[in-house]
């Protein structure tokens, strides 16, 4: 044990150079310590829906190994119970000190990253070369537009989304979720850039005849997580503590369209050979994610007219998807990073139109950006159309089944390759060939799913008040409940009698009526 100490001193040396440095702390804990799941309702739904079982990285740190790595007198940046790390600041005696304690197994610098970033330049209107190209229009149709599916967006800032008309439905029907800045720890994430706006609106945005983005009915939680004005770009960290945040708030999807970039002291910058999946920590924390159950979408990045070519951590990862640029002929766009990964696997996997994507800046203007920012979340948007119609027709699913399937219908799906990968993925063979659906086959207006909780009544339109009624055989009223424009589903009460509810549309009169099965619950 002390050689190891030693050792893990000596190797420490020469990254401690400077009078402060940012590091991971990976702990050795004791896991009988390991309390309560961090995880709410919906993230251990998602879990029982996969057959995913909780696992030590469910769990919050034990708070003793936290305190006793501050007591060195490091600031506590954050923990992941992902990585079983902590991220510290402090002083290179103090990381020798922390390196000398008998649970400390490892320490690695904190990594910066960068923008994928581009120049700015239903009735889809400018959106119309990036659906149709991957036949989104045929989701759409048969109302899959991501009613109650939940992505998390990691991005640099959301200037303009809380004024904007591309988004005014987004608020109106209370879809927006969550928001935090992890930059300067508020609320406040509607400032700092742009390019959180344009990516969001690729998927978020409702403006008929003039941009409608991939998933115009999903929920949104947008999650700050680096300051561009700074000379110091923000840190991995931030991206880890979202995508941990994500999972305990239940999300579906991540989307990010950031990468890798340096450490502070660039002779620790990562090598091609750590593009592995395996090596850097937000890689490591991409996959973490997948394993719980969330489809992570990662733009490849635009190194591909460069020096380095090649995709950049967290793109790297083997358990997402790996979205690359093509321009509106399904060409790739020469920016668009290449694969393959250091270990010999196929990346990007997918690509979408990232050369004139349509986009909202944060003037709330409709032009057109370059960039694989945009291509990532316009898959994304559709990817959540594809789990919003898996739930709706199975009680269980495997997200990456969801994606080889999405995969092998594409237009590369015979040879994939390390520069358009699968290539540019087909969303009507998807409704076609995956669900055995068509556009006829249509999502019914009202439809029950079964959680933890209990009994959830859910609707595809979510555009007006609803007053639920629920009645006995011989109509007596048991219960009474308001779902409330934007709002998807609605949590039953267990009753175990026989009963229908009235569902009254509180504007136009309409009545619906729904018989409940006798027993419903179990």
């Amino acid at each position: 044990m002390k050689t190891a100490i030693a050792t893990l001193i000596l190797t420490l040396s020469s990254l401690l150079s400077a009078q402060n440095q940012q590091m991971w702390v990976f702990i050795q804990e004791d896991q009988t310590h390991l309390g309560a799941p961090a995880l709410s309702d919906a993230a251990m739904q998602r879990r029982v829906n996969q057959g995913i079982a909780l696992s030590a990285t469910d769990f919050p740190l034990n708070p003793m190994d936290v305190k006793r790595i501050a007591s060195t007198g490091v600031k506590i940046r954050c923990s992941s119970r992902w990585l079983r790390a902590v991220s510290v600041i402090g002083t290179k005696e103090q990381m020798q000190r922390i390196a000398a304690m008998d649970r400390v197994i490892d320490m690695k610098p904190v990594a910066h990253l960068q923008l994928m970033d581009g120049t700015m330049s239903y009735n889809y209107g400018l959106a119309t070369p990036q659906t149709q190209q991957i036949d989104m229009q045929y989701m759409h149709n048969a109302g899959y537009e991501g009613q109650g599916i939940h992505i998390a967006v990691m991005d640099a800032g959301f200037t303009g989304v809380e004024m904007h008309a591309a988004f005014t439905s987004m608020w109106s029907q209370s879809r927006l979720l969550y928001v935090h800045d992890f930059v300067d720890g508020d609320s406040n994430v509607f400032h700092g850039s742009g390019h959180g706006t344009a990516v969001l609106s690729t998927m978020c945005a409702d403006l008929d005849a003039t941009l409608v983005g991939t998933a115009p009915k999903a929920s949104y939680s947008l999650f700050r997580t680096e300051d561009v004005a700074s000379e110091t770009l923000a840190e991995e960290d931030n991206w880890i503590r979202a995508a941990e945040w994500a999972d305990s708030l239940g999300a579906d999807l991540i989307n990010t369209s950031l990468g890798y970039s340096t450490f502070d002291d660039s002779t620790n910058n990562h090598s091609y050979a750590d593009m592995d999946g395996r090596t850097t920590p937000i890689s490591i924390a991409a996959n973490m994610a997948a394993r719980k159950g969330i489809i992570v979408v990662v733009a490849a990045g635009n190194e591909g007219g460069g020096a380095w070519r090649h995709i950049t951590a967290p793109a790297d990862a083997d358990s997402i998807l790996t979205a690359g640029a093509v321009d509106g002929n399904g060409l790739r766009a020469g920016f668009s990073s290449q694969g393959p990964t250091s270990d010999g696997r196929i990346k990007p996997d997918l690509a979408t139109m990232g050369a004139g994507s349509a986009v909202i800046n944060s003037a709330g203007q409709v032009t057109t950006s370059n960039g694989t920012s945009f291509s990532s979340p316009i898959l994304c948007g559709a990817m959540a159309t594809v789990l919003q119609a898996v739930i709706a027709n199975q009680s269980s699913y495997d997200i990456q089944s969801i994606m080889q399937s999405v995969k092998n219908v594409s237009s590369h799906a015979s040879q994939p390759d390390t520069l358009m990968g699968w290539g540019i993925p087909n969303f009507h063979l998807v409704l076609l060939n995956i669900l055995g659906l068509d556009e006829s086959t249509s999502l019914p207006s009202w439809w029950f799913s079964e959680g933890l909780a209990g009994l959830w009544l859910q609707r595809t339109h979510v555009d007006a008040d609803i007053v639920v009624e629920r009645l006995s055989i011989d109509g007596r009223n048991l219960a009474r409940y308001h779902l409330p424009q934007g709002q998807a589903k609605l949590l039953l009460e267990n009753m175990p009698a026989q009963s229908v509810l009235r569902l009254s549309n509180a504007i136009t009169g309409q009545v619906d009526i729904l018989p409940l099965p006798a027993n419903p619950f179990h």
